[in-house]
């Protein structure tokens, strides 16, 4: 059995003892029966939602966290981790676009990779871009209006069959490797749980909502229909948004009230999509 001592110490700081136990108990027992053995390599794949910016303690680049949910999922399962997820990742910075002096993504991987997770997506679509322009708009500005929608909306169409192609890509260079998309938490509640900590007009949240919906859709499908698990948190963190108090917010709004960015997960979401991970790497 791994010893969590040196996992939890940093963990329990920012993060409570009661959420830490909860999740390491649970982590104990999936790493039991995960099909995954401790030494084994996991590549971490994603934009900011896999990364962790904001949360302590961050690498020198990319807004890495080390304590994001790949790290919890490596240090629960005993695994060999390389993280290259990267705030502002797209598709194409996994599969063939160097993002910065970074080099493609998939470049990471090995035929031996046991493990991949994957959260991209988001910003194909202007997901986060278009939610941190209208933090703070007022009603009668209609932000969202003023954005490309019809852009938006091409990108959005396309979405699945991208990330289809960045599964495939994954299958092809790790051909042994167990992949879990991990979709998005759900950013923007629905309207009976909205508050003024979402920082956003109603009109504006309706726009962002649907179209978090359609990422994760488009996740979802992707995973389903190229051979790919999904830990889908994007349902799980429902109650857990912006408006949630402290102890069950996942996901921080317009300004952020303890560790993460702005319309980005808490380590307590980071915590709670790590869990996820586990237990559908415990059912498969």
């Amino acid at each position: 059995m791994r010893d969590f001592s040196a996992v939890s110490a940093p963990f329990a700081s920012h993060c409570g003892m009661a959420a830490l136990a909860l999740l390491l108990m649970a982590s104990h027992t999936m790493a039991q029966s995960a099909p995954l053995s401790a030494g084994m390599q996991h590549v971490a794949l994603g934009s900011s939602f896999a990364a962790g910016p904001g949360i302590p303690q961050q690498a020198a680049t990319c807004g890495r966290s080390d304590h994001n949910y790949p790290h919890l999922v490596a240090a629960s399962l005993g695994l060999v981790l390389t993280d290259v997820s990267c705030s502002g990742a797209t598709t194409g910075h996994i599969l063939d676009t160097p993002q910065g002096e970074a080099p493609p993504q998939l470049s990471a991987l090995q035929a031996e990779t046991a493990l991949v997770t994957l959260t991209i997506g988001g910003n194909d679509i202007s997901y986060s871009s278009s939610t941190g322009r209208c933090a703070g708009a007022k009603a009668e500005d209609r932000c969202t209006d003023k954005l490309d929608r019809n852009a938006i909306a091409q990108a959005a169409g396309k979405l699945t069959q991208r990330l289809g192609e960045v599964i495939d890509a994954i299958h092809a260079k790790a051909p042994r490797a167990v992949i879990v998309m991990v979709p998005y938490p759900q950013v923007i509640p629905d309207s009976a749980q909205r508050c003024a900590a979402l920082g956003l007009a109603d009109a504006d949240a309706d726009y962002l909502a649907t179209l978090g919906q359609q990422l994760e859709d488009a996740m979802v499908g992707a995973a389903n229909a190229h051979g790919a698990l999904v830990a889908d948190v994007y349902v799980d963190s429902d109650g857990h948004g912006p408006c949630a108090d402290e102890v069950n917010r996942w996901v921080n709004g317009a300004v952020p009230a303890g560790s993460g960015t702005s319309f980005h997960p808490t380590a307590r979401g980071h915590e709670a999509m790590a869990a996820k991970v586990l237990q559908v790497l415990e059912q498969q």
